[in-house]
């Protein structure tokens, strides 16, 4: 049986244009009620799921502040994963999650996509976190997929972090920003960076303020919870659980993350595959990124560099984006 249970839609909404649909699905998948939201202009484009980053962090509220419209080219599926936002749950939350159940609740997510539209694969996109999933994914099952999209890629991200580190505290310097290079130097890097507050916090402050975070522009966090607390089609409590839900997913997943090596861990993926990286992601390095689309082989594979952004090229050059999504993406069917 492909899913333990699939509830009926909770909601069947048009968009404000008339021409599409927003169907908002809660699915069990694995035991645990995971929630779904669809956008579709009704073209039956090809589907596309996008696995989010964080680990546990959303990107639905963002890509709907943000007005991004993937729903021209495909029938896209935000999907919230075990234990973020529509998928968490205060008494699953004092369990583990594990990254083999998220890669198999990814599977099932995929399945019951290609039964619900008929169609025998999807493209898999990857944000952030959501590439290291996402690779895994892919490694483990290329039959599923028409290609994969890594945005943001993961390489290694110890050598990402000592990358930034790096970055931010060379940008102190160069500004003389003494301030700055003391709050810096005050939590320096090493292997448990991921378990230290502290520097957690110091990083992702200059990160934002040197232009090596989300945005280029910087992403504050009173925007974020703009963004958050006025997404649509999410009830008030879902959007209060994407904060304790991050918490979570971030104290069950950090550690994997932090000590894993993808190209050690991926050396092929036997389908299409685009990455597409800014020049100034110091959330997720440009060099790691590059590393790992070198290291992998693939029947094809293409890099695309965005010189004008950070970590969310689909934001900050959102044109160039959808450019090559139709172009390039989507031509591989043609294939």
């Amino acid at each position: 049986m492909l899913l333990d249970s699939v509830e009926k839609p909770l909601s069947n909404l048009r968009e404000e244009n008339g021409t599409g649909t927003i169907i908002k699905e809660y699915i069990q998948i694995n035991g645990v009620r995971q929630g779904i939201i669809i956008e579709s202009l009704n073209k039956g484009n090809p589907l596309l799921l996008f696995l989010h980053g964080g680990p546990g962090f959303p990107v639905y509220p963002i890509i709907k502040a943000h007005d991004i419209r993937l729903e021209q080219f495909f029938d896209v599926c935000y999907w919230d994963q075990r234990g973020a936002g529509m998928s968490y749950h205060v008494k699953d939350a004092k369990k583990q999650l594990t990254v083999e159940q998220l890669v198999d609740d990814t599977i099932q997510v995929i399945n019951y996509l290609r039964n619900k539209y008929s169609q025998d694969k999807v493209f898999l996109l990857g944000h952030s976190w959501g590439t290291f999933l996402g690779s895994l994914v892919a490694r483990d099952k290329p039959e599923l997929f028409h290609a994969y999209i890594g945005i943001g890629q993961i390489g290694s991200a110890k050598e990402s972090e000592k990358e930034t580190y790096h970055f931010i505290l060379q940008t102190a310097i160069a500004k003389r920003d003494n301030r700055a290079q003391k709050q810096i130097e005050k939590v320096a890097f090493n292997d448990t960076y991921y378990k230290n507050r502290s520097y957690g916090a110091i990083r992702e402050k200059f990160t934002n303020k040197y232009g090596g975070g989300f945005k280029r522009t910087g992403y504050s966090h009173f925007k974020i919870l703009k963004h958050v607390f006025t997404c649509p089609h999410y009830s008030f409590q879902e959007r209060m659980n994407i904060f304790p839900g991050s918490i979570y997913s971030y104290q069950s997943l950090g550690h994997i993350m932090a000590t894993t090596d993808l190209v050690e861990l991926i050396p092929t993926l036997n389908l299409p595959v685009f990455i597409l990286q800014g020049v100034h992601d110091y959330q997720t390095t440009y060099t790691q990124a590059k590393r790992f689309y070198d290291s992998i082989e693939a029947p094809y594979k293409k890099m695309y560099t965005f010189h004008h952004s950070a970590h969310a090229p689909f934001i900050e050059e959102e044109e160039r984006f959808y450019t090559i999504m139709q172009n390039d993406v989507l031509e591989i069917m043609k294939r």
